[in-house]
């Protein structure tokens, strides 16, 4: 299933299972199994947290009603916790504010139990997938950051204005430098953000500025940049 999915070859992803029925967990478990992935089953939220960090990948399944902490009180915890995997919500008592209030936590869906086997079967390879993506996503923002780390604030500035489409004559002289110095400051950018010209420059920090919009929910971007400042 891993190969049919064309994930990564360095992503290992695992379905961490949730629920304090063991004759669920194990048939979801034995799904787990047969789609070629390795699942862990919990009896509690507590378990699960006690046993796991934030690194780990995948997607988590949990029931709703845990005994002690529920999954919503669950995924409030992994948030804080710094935890980026998606986790699918099951229940037997699914209601509209119930799939509201778990939906704007964070999590991915909520199934209704009895679920269907392929219902669950496409959840899982959609959270997989999600996951996987999403961590390209942000490998690659912290290098695109980085790169953009080690320029000058001479060099931001004169970026900025070659985005804009102005020549280098224009920018020698607004910021009235020579125009030897805006030569080499372009040239520098383009090496340090490994472009071969201002086109492909404005395509990277083009995709950057869509990633960006699109991990903005996660705090993902504040994240990065706290990190390369520290």
């Amino acid at each position: 299933m891993k190969h049919q999915l064309d994930l990564p070859t360095d992503y290992e992803p695992r379905v961490f299972v949730v629920d304090d029925d063991e004759s669920v967990s194990a048939s979801i478990a034995e799904l787990i199994s047969s789609m070629g992935f390795r699942a862990t089953t919990y009896t509690s939220a507590e378990e699960f947290l006690a046993d796991t960090d934030n690194r780990i990948c995948g997607c988590v399944i949990a029931d709703l009603r845990l005994m002690g902490c529920n999954a919503i009180e669950m995924l409030r915890k992994m948030k804080a916790a710094g935890y980026e995997i998606p986790l699918i919500i099951l229940s037997a008592f699914v209601d509209v504010t119930t799939t509201v209030s778990a939906m704007s936590e964070g999590a991915l869906t909520v199934l209704e139990k009895p679920y269907a086997e392929q219902e669950l079967w496409d959840q899982v390879i959609a959270a997989i997938l999600l996951d996987s993506e999403q961590r390209f996503a942000r490998r690659w923002l912290m290098e695109f950051h980085e790169k953009e780390h080690r320029l000058t604030e001479g060099e931001t500035e004169v970026m900025r204005m070659l985005l804009k489409g102005l020549s280098n004559k224009t920018i020698s002289h607004q910021l009235d430098l020579s125009a030897r110095t805006v030569v080499m400051r372009r040239k520098s950018i383009l090496n340090k953000l490994e472009v071969d010209n201002v086109i492909d420059l404005a395509k990277l920090i083009t995709k950057a500025q869509i990633i960006e919009q699109h991990l903005t929910t996660d705090n993902v971007v504040s994240e990065i940049k706290c990190q390369l400042q520290e």
